[in-house]
């Protein structure tokens, strides 16, 4: 299934320039979710503009008419069914739109009007969107998780946790990453995820390794969306003590250049190469996180790793730790995908992973 690279937040109206959304295109994003004050049809078809010009989708997840509608109005099927078609509408013309975002962390009480606006937005062609709750701001999460399923049918799974703290590491983030995934693969849709690029109200700015290490652990999972939240810095008057993120006032800083390195000369042709086959399960070595279970493969004979299972023979291993080097050692011969030339390299028995990094393997024995 084809990868989704997306930015939240984009520039805000008075920086929504062609310029500015070909910088989010060179950073390997394909997908702008907007945010960020471009919150009425003006602005946001101005945004849509940009996007036709640098060649990215959007994604409208500002619009304030769908908020009302999702969360405060209910006029009825029909009259919820016709109000969306109004918003598309405004939009459908722009070669960059994908969809709308109906509602982000809905509570239960919500699932039944955002079934009607999914079905609504679906059935006019795009993307119907709405992003979850982690599992520490609501009920039993495999509760609430399969709920939202089961009322919604909706045409993708996504959610944030953000694991790097002021205190350390969230210790939940695998167990929601498994989660989220278990209930993707049994509907048979997407898993989209969020990267964390800042520091913000108890959580430290995320070095290029956390960042890395975010994205590989969800390749292992089989996440097809990567959203990176933040892409440019949010206003301070926001609250919530947002520090710099991709890109700050306009300038981006150094995680923008890694976002990049990672976008372009990893994610999106590793992305391209597990496209090929189905994801199968994934497993730790090690001491094993909550909600994590052991790797079963038989090809990691020793080594901290966190490891996703592709078709028969490919094994995509990343460094389950992002603050320091594992040594990894196999049981079989394998070759190891080269992102540079797209070709299979025969791989040493012994190798080490640089914190977050992953290499995909293919078993050769």
């Amino acid at each position: 299934m084809t990868l989704t690279i997306a930015a939240f937040w984009p520039p805000p109206p008075h920086e929504t320039t062609v310029a500015r959304y070909r910088q989010i295109a060179d950073a390997g994003v394909d997908l702008v979710i907007t945010g960020n004050y471009l919150n009425d049809a003006i602005s946001i078809r101005h945004a849509l503009n940009c996007a036709d010009e640098a060649g990215l989708g959007v994604l409208v997840a500002s619009d304030p008419r769908i908020e009302v509608l999702m969360r405060d109005l209910d006029p009825g099927e029909e009259q919820t069914r016709a109000l969306i078609g109004r918003v598309i509408d405004d939009y459908r013309d722009h070669r960059s739109f994908r969809g709308l975002s109906l509602m982000d962390e809905p509570t239960p009480d919500r699932f039944g009007r955002l079934a009607i606006g999914v079905s609504a937005v679906r059935s006019r062609g795009f993307l119907p969107y709405v992003n979850l709750f982690p599992s520490h701001a609501t009920g039993p999460y495999d509760e609430y998780v399969s709920g939202f399923v089961s009322a919604v049918r909706p045409a993708l799974l996504s959610f944030d946790r953000y694991p790097f703290l002021s205190s350390g590491d969230d210790p939940g983030y695998f167990a929601d990453l498994a989660t989220i995934r278990a209930h993707a693969a049994k509907a048979e849709v997407p898993a989209w995820m969020y990267v964390q690029t800042l520091a913000y109200d108890g959580h430290r700015t995320p070095t290029a390794a956390e960042i890395a290490w975010q994205v590989n652990t969800a390749l292992a999972y089989g996440y097809t969306g990567i959203q990176y939240f933040t892409y440019w810095t949010p206003d301070p008057s926001r609250g919530e003590g947002f520090r710099p993120a991709l890109v700050d006032d306009g300038r981006p800083t150094e995680r923008y250049a890694a976002v990049r390195e990672l976008n372009t000369r990893w994610l999106r042709p590793v992305a391209e190469e597990l496209a090929r086959r189905p994801w199968i399960s994934a497993g730790h070595t090690g001491p094993l996180p909550d909600g994590a279970r052991p790797l079963r493969d038989g090809l990691v004979a020793s080594g901290e790793v966190v490891a996703g299972r592709y078709g028969e023979r490919h094994l995509f291993v990343c460094n389950a730790r992002h603050d320091t080097a594992t040594t990894v050692t196999l049981a079989a011969r394998a070759c190891a995908f080269d992102p540079a030339t797209g070709s299979y390299d025969p791989c040493p028995a012994t190798f080490t992973l640089d914190p977050g990094a992953a290499r995909l393997l293919r078993r050769e024995s």
